[in-house]
């Protein structure tokens, strides 16, 4: 079976397999012949095949008559807020983010800095399949200009949004895992302008990545033993490219990824209230943080291009998702680790409480998640079978189906990044979770053979 994964705001898929050279030009060839004349941001992170695929796509946008401005190894938060800094009419972020090493994609940014909307994605794909690019007769070949710490101006700024004072003057000892990706090594710089105290693991741009880069519980172990043997304040888990975030508290418990967004959540509608944007996936911890603050829920499609959007489209103030990811609105229109990194700090510093603290005050759930691989021809038709599960409960069908019980809700989806069904099921108690997510579990198995 090969994998190989489209959406509006990008393909990915396994390096060698579905991820070739001949695919990667042809895919930024499509983009640059739907972006108008300037230039164009290429950045990626660590994995190995990035090279490779940053030097295919490089020669397919020159051939289109587009200047580009090599990044190098660089977070794609960092990368999106260079786009409007730069005038560039896009960028190419390389990176899988959460996915294993040896997966590479390549995500496409307008020049608004966000990830592709619905109409520019539908235009990307049609140029694509049609395969009408405009390879130009160049009489002289647009420059390549290697950019050289790019990261300094966006510390510079995103120093001015936070208040750097008071997290300095609380003096924190932060544990970090950037796992060897794209924010290795950016970390130390990022927090020593926070003066902050930093114990960094797996902190090298090697590519080589220790766990599945996906900050989630079960790859938080490093982190969670170096937090209580150094008595440090709370821990981070970065993905490969620092747009999700998951969070390890002082006495070394180690969070769902579902945590993250009501954490920050509850600091943030303090400073910036508004709706709060998130995806049907995500917990309902969320509500009864935004009832705190009398603001609305909006619930969208998973995935960073709808929740972005949406959060342009309604005036929202943050919008995110229990992967981890968060864009705030004082900020950039991008899910940003940095920014959910130095606003947690923040609230610790100005409200003088202890992460675990921060956790005490919300609501608590218990999330299960699983997944099925699935050849990608039968994803969305064994989606729709689980319908016959649940033929009395609430049924939302925006993104795959998500069902309303009493005291307890399931999603089903197709992945949007992977061949795969996501089942995921919250409720008060972890054995009514996990007894839906075993129901529909079994329920798709017997349907696959």
């Amino acid at each position: 079976m090969k994998l190989l994964k489209l959406n509006i705001s990008g393909v990915r898929g396994l390096v060698g397999q579905t991820i070739t050279p001949e695919l990667v030009i042809d895919f930024a060839s499509a983009f640059g012949t739907m972006l108008p004349p300037g230039p164009v941001l290429v950045g990626r992170d660590s994995r190995k095949s990035g090279l490779m695929v940053l030097e295919a796509a490089v020669s397919a946008l020159l051939s289109t008559g587009h200047e580009v401005i090599n990044l190098g190894i660089c977070p794609t938060p960092v990368i999106q807020f260079l786009v409007r800094q730069r005038r560039a009419v896009g960028a190419l972020a390389i990176t899988a983010g959460h996915n294993p090493a040896e997966w590479n994609a390549l995500n496409f940014i307008n020049g608004q800095g966000t990830y592709l909307n619905e109409f520019q994605g539908s235009e990307l794909l049609d140029i694509y399949h049609l395969g009408r690019f405009d390879h130009q007769k160049l009489k002289k070949s647009p420059a390549v200009i290697n950019e050289v710490n790019p990261e300094e101006v966006y510390f510079a700024w995103l120093g001015q949004k936070l208040r750097t004072a008071e997290i300095s003057r609380a003096r924190f000892k932060v544990v970090v895992d950037p796992c060897n990706g794209a924010g290795a090594r950016l970390v130390n710089k990022f927090f020593s302008s926070l003066g902050c105290e930093l114990i960094a693991v797996n902190n090298e741009p090697s590519g080589y990545f220790p766990h599945d880069p996906e900050p989630r519980p079960r790859n938080a172990g490093e982190v969670a033993s170096l937090v209580r043997a150094t008595g440090a304040h709370l821990g981070f888990l970065l993905n490969s490219d620092v747009s999700r975030v998951s969070l390890v508290t002082e006495t070394g418990e180690t969070l769902s990824e579902e945590y993250t967004l009501p954490a920050a959540a509850d600091y943030y509608l303090r400073l910036q209230p508004g709706a709060v944007i998130t995806s049907l996936s995500t917990s309902r911890m969320i509500e009864a943080v935004a009832a705190k603050f009398r603001v609305p829920v909006i619930r969208t499609r998973v995935g960073q291009s709808a929740l972005v959007q949406a959060l342009l489209q309604e005036d929202g103030s943050l919008a995110g998702e229990g992967s981890g990811g968060l864009a705030f609105r004082g900020f950039q229109p991008a899910f940003d680790g940095f920014a959910v990194m130095g606003l947690l700090l923040e609230a610790m510093a100005v409200e003088q409480k202890k992460l675990s603290e921060l956790i005490r005050a919300l609501p608590r759930y218990h999330i299960v998640k699983d997944k099925l691989i699935c050849p990608p021809h039968r994803l969305h038709s064994l989606v729709a079978e689980t319908r016959k599960l649940y033929p009395k409960a609430e049924m939302n069908s925006l993104d795959g189906l998500h069902f309303t019980l009493k005291d307890a809700w399931v999603h089903v989806r197709a992945s949007s990044t992977e061949p795969l069904i996501r089942v995921i099921a919250e409720s008060p108690t972890a054995s009514r979770a996990q007894l839906e997510v075993d129901r529909v579990m079994s329920f798709l198995n017997r349907l696959l053979g």
